[in-house]
């Protein structure tokens, strides 16, 4: 109690130097109540924490900016510190503001995203970077942040996202490199946007998502692998444009007759039939053409190696579609070393990383009614199979 006592008795003689005293009696005053305080911060009953808050508010709006940093520091780490004096400290300069922003219970959610609104990219960069980062403080950073805050939202563990946030950074990966690799990493990325961003990243993180490929769950995605191709063929042909019509017609003629096959395939490569080889091509690897035209321009021939790997084909035809492909001297020596990487990929693996490009394909289409010939068609295709 007399500890209590004393530390009021100091409280009104802060008061008095508050309204009256030197900046030097401040600064001594200001360090001397806020030891007396952070010595027992959870002993004080309301009345006497608002007294603490509303003097110690103002004061430290009078003392210089390194004596400001010292009082942050000391508050960071306490969950029931001075709210207001908190929050004014968040609002300072940087230096000032980042260890409370960086580690501060006391301030709220929607003290946090005040900061972000009204402040700097530096201070959200700090917000960014604390132990814990709710869906929405998340999303109004990914919102406003550039860069680098992005870029340590990402790397930060204890972030969560909501699914329209961590969609927005996927996209944004495509423009800032940077952001790949924290992203690869995060076990809470769904699955589907993991095996998106395999059309845009590195080879080396290629190679790190179709190691994770073993961790995405079958059961999500077996449901919508049912009939699939026969579907993306029907969106093929009633979806199509003028100039793309005749190539449907001559796929779908090709499946009628039970000859859309490999050998079909590279007669189109070899031809340069390029729209009847790109409608062929999503038809046997089971994506829908838009899907496709993404695994043909991936420049690396990686994502061109997973799709004929799921699909079975021979290392002769994927290495005929890798040569019709290329075009400088780059890509051609590019080309000769995806080639050996061809057969390393296991089949298995390829496969749960196409399943996925798959439904992500079948849940971004609306579902069209099918037309009677072509549900024939698919029918017979899956008799012939089946036989």
């Amino acid at each position: 109690m007399a500890g209590q006592n004393g530390a009021v008795s100091r409280l009104k003689q802060l008061i008095e130097v508050a309204r009256e005293g030197s900046t030097d009696k401040r600064a001594d005053l200001l360090r001397e109540i806020t030891d007396v305080f952070m010595a027992a911060p959870d002993r004080y009953t309301s009345t006497e924490m608002q007294h603490f808050d509303v003097i110690l508010s103002k004061v430290t709006e009078s003392v210089e900016i390194a004596l400001r940093v010292e009082i942050a520091e000391k508050l960071a780490d306490t969950p029931n510190a001075p709210r207001n004096l908190v929050r004014q400290l968040a609002h300072d300069e940087i230096m000032v503001a980042q260890p409370v922003l960086e580690r501060s219970a006391a301030l709220s959610e929607e003290d946090l995203i005040r900061v972000i609104r009204q402040r700097t990219q530096d201070h959200m960069k700090a917000i960014s970077r604390r132990r814990e980062v709710t869906p929405s403080v998340s999303a109004e950073l990914v919102e406003r942040g550039d860069k680098d805050v992005l870029v340590a939202l990402a790397e930060n563990q204890g972030a969560r996202f909501a699914n329209e946030t961590m969609s927005k950074l996927v996209e944004q990966s495509r423009e800032i490199t940077e952001l790949q690799s924290p992203l690869t990493e995060r076990y809470d990325l769904p699955a589907n946007l993991l095996t998106q961003m395999y059309f845009f990243v590195s080879s080396a993180l290629k190679r790190e998502i179709l190691k994770r490929s073993d961790l995405l769950d079958p059961a999500l995605i077996d449901e919508a692998i049912e009939g699939n191709r026969a579907k993306i063929l029907t969106q093929a042909v009633t979806g199509a444009q003028n100039e793309f019509s005749a190539a449907q017609r001559f796929i779908e003629d090709k499946v009628k007759a039970g000859l859309l096959n490999e050998s079909t395939l590279k007669d189109l490569v070899e031809d340069r039939r390029s729209t009847q080889f790109l409608l062929a091509f999503a038809h046997l690897a089971g994506v829908d053409p838009s899907t496709a035209q993404r695994i043909l321009q991936d420049k690396s021939f990686e994502s061109l190696a997973i799709g004929c790997r799921a699909a079975g084909f021979e290392r002769s035809t994927f290495a005929k579609i890798v040569f019709s492909l290329q075009r400088g001297d780059s890509e051609q020596q590019k080309a000769l070393r995806i080639l050996d990487l061809y057969l390393k990929v296991p089949h298995e693996a390829a496969e749960r990383v196409m399943r996925f490009w798959r439904v992500r394909a079948e849940a971004s289409s609306a579902e069209k009614p099918k037309e009677k010939s072509l549900h024939a068609v698919a029918e017979r295709v899956r008799e012939q199979r089946s036989a």
